[in-house]
């Protein structure tokens, strides 16, 4: 499959790429050039945007009383810690609403409050709020029911929970279909109708924070690393507010003074004294959602609640062991999903990738949506039906709504929910084959180019241009993720340099299709590694190549070099 290669200068031609940032940058920063021409690509041009952007303060976060919901529900749980009344936390069984139930639970144990928890299992539970958990409160005598990172469909149960005499505080951030709202004491949501809170793009466990914040002032910023964790595994774009909460929780979860995550990091080998927020993408968040993939939740808030080091390392080797089985699992059912494409998916027909199957494991169904969406380069919806009934995890790229494309197909879905780039499903089986021909039939109105896999070029530059104040200056811009991606460069005319003497060329195969060989433009030659989940990569025949790729600094025993994070290759 060819890819587009598109400037982030979409009114510049390729050549024009470089002058035309070049031209709309103010002079006079202490930047280089290329840093300058980076930072006016992004929208960030008078000296107040970029040190705002550059250097993320605290004292940027909004005041959490500006949203609606906040003050009242504050307010109620004041009181019911001055009645003694006992509260339930009903969280969800993934990193966001795990997280937001943690930050809550430790906010009302320094508030001295009564209270108890509650997260789902999958398979007795199933999405959003649970009947059950309705049940046992009201058992327990709960008073107030709050839940995080769920409820906004909620209709019913939130129903049953009043006529039991229970307050209700919904905190969600999921979107809300047509206006409608379940009938909660108070609703925190900035997308709900009449909140004007500054940034809507928070995530469960920012919403949370925030209502910490309310709670406890500054108090709350210890809670600063469990809401980074849920910004980048929930994918909220690291912009405005959620990048303050990340840089900040990073910087944080660094000192490993939480012994859930020092525990994380050991067992996991992660060693870097400053964490990215890759890692906690793709080390640190994979192990708190294996134990809600194939098990129980409550083994991963323990961890993120516990103040006992050795409680800690057991359960953080549990989760490790979980993730491992995890692995095994996503790894056997992708290989039938991708059976399941050959045989019924025609990619000349279908825009959007549809598949099922007769139990899958419902807790590995939306990695392998990911994975398909990775692999082919449009929005994936993958179902697991058991009986009568399937359940679905969908998962999108940039330019397909996802939540909006459900809406659409709303007469033959049983329950959807979610945002723009994942969500959930319930649906019938009867209904299957309509909904993907509906939902592809709502694709048809998208763009063409979006359902091809594209790379997006920040500049155009040569080798020289890669100095080491550059690259320090590049890690300013972190954290990196959804809304604030990682520069990408493009460079012409380079070669392939052989990895040793005699090899000529000979590309190294190194972990699973990913490719490493050492790259030259005659100037300056470079480390260069090509991952990729596609087995039939392969540089071009020619002599001379173009590249797409983002600078690293390598460190390996006290020596610093450049390794370039290949994008694509073309010829010419």
């Amino acid at each position: 499959m060819s890819t587009i290669w598109k400037f982030a200068d979409s009114s510049s031609s390729q050549e024009a790429g470089f002058e035309s940032a070049s031209a709309s940058c103010a002079a006079g920063y202490p930047y280089s050039d290329l840093m300058q021409k980076i930072l006016a690509l992004r929208g960030f041009q008078t000296e107040e945007e970029i040190q705002k952007f550059l250097f993320p303060s605290l004292e940027g976060l909004y005041d959490p009383f500006l949203m609606k919901g906040i003050p009242q529900a504050a307010q109620r749980i004041l009181s019911a810690i001055e009645r003694r009344e006992t509260i339930l936390i009903h969280g969800d069984y993934d990193v966001d609403g795990i997280t937001g139930t943690a930050i809550l639970s430790r906010t009302l144990e320094k508030l001295n409050a009564t209270f108890v928890t509650f997260l789902p299992e999958r398979k007795r539970d199933g999405y959003g709020v649970s009947a059950g958990a309705v049940r046992m409160a009201k058992e327990k005598n709960v008073s107030l029911f709050i839940t995080v990172d769920c409820g906004i469909t909620a209709f019913d149960e939130t129903r049953q929970a009043r006529a039991s005499g229970m307050d209700v505080i919904i905190i969600d951030h999921h979107r809300i279909h047509d206006g409608r709202v379940p009938e909660a004491n108070e609703i925190i949501n900035p997308l709900q109708e009449g909140c004007q809170y500054p940034f809507k793009e928070l995530s469960a466990g920012g919403l949370a924070f925030k209502l910490a914040q309310a709670l406890l002032s500054r108090g709350a910023f210890e809670f600063l690393d469990l809401a980074a964790l849920s910004a980048v595994c929930d994918l909220a774009p690291l912009g405005d507010e959620n990048r303050i909460l990340v840089t900040h929780g990073l910087e944080q979860m660094s000192s490993r003074r939480h012994l859930g995550f020092k525990s994380l990091c050991d067992v996991a080998k992660l060693k870097r004294s400053r964490l990215l927020a890759s890692d906690l993408g793709f080390v640190i968040g994979p192990r708190i959602n294996a134990s809600g993939r194939l098990g129980s939740p409550d083994r991963a808030l323990r961890l993120l609640t516990t103040n006992d080091a050795d409680e800690a390392r057991e359960l953080a080797q549990a989760l490790n062991e979980e993730n491992l089985l995890r692995q095994k699992e996503d790894r056997r059912l992708l290989t039938q999903a991708l059976g399941v494409v050959d045989r019924e998916i025609n990619f000349n027909r279908d825009k959007v990738v549809v598949g099922a199957g007769e139990g899958w494991h419902e807790g590995v169904i939306g990695i392998v949506a990911q994975r398909l969406v990775e692999r082919f380069a449009r929005p994936a919806v993958v179902i697991s039906f058991d009986g009568e009934l399937g359940k679905g995890s969908c998962r999108s790229v940039k330019g397909f709504h996802m939540f909006q494309s459900l809406a659409h197909c709303e007469s033959v879905l049983e329950q959807f929910g979610g945002h723009e780039l994942a969500a959930g499903l319930t649906i019938k089986r009867e209904n299957f084959n309509a909904f993907r021909v509906k939902l592809n039939e709502y694709a048809q109105s998208i763009p063409p180019e979006v359902f091809c896999r594209s790379v997006r070029i920040d500049l155009e530059i040569s080798f020289r241009d890669l100095s080491r104040q550059f690259l320090e200056e590049m890690s300013l811009l972190e954290p990196f993720g959804i809304g604030n991606p990682r520069p990408v460069f493009l460079t012409r005319g380079v070669r392939t340099r052989a990895l040793s003497p005699g090899s000529a060329g000979k590309l190294e195969h190194v972990r699973s299709n990913a490719l490493r060989w050492w790259v030259t433009d005659a100037g300056f030659t470079f480390e260069a590694v090509w991952q990729s989940r596609d087995p039939d990569i392969a540089l071009p025949h020619t002599e001379t190549y173009s590249i797409a790729y983002s600078p690293k600094l390598k460190s390996w025993e006290g020596v610093e070099s450049v390794v370039l994070d290949i994008r694509d290759v073309k010829e010419g």
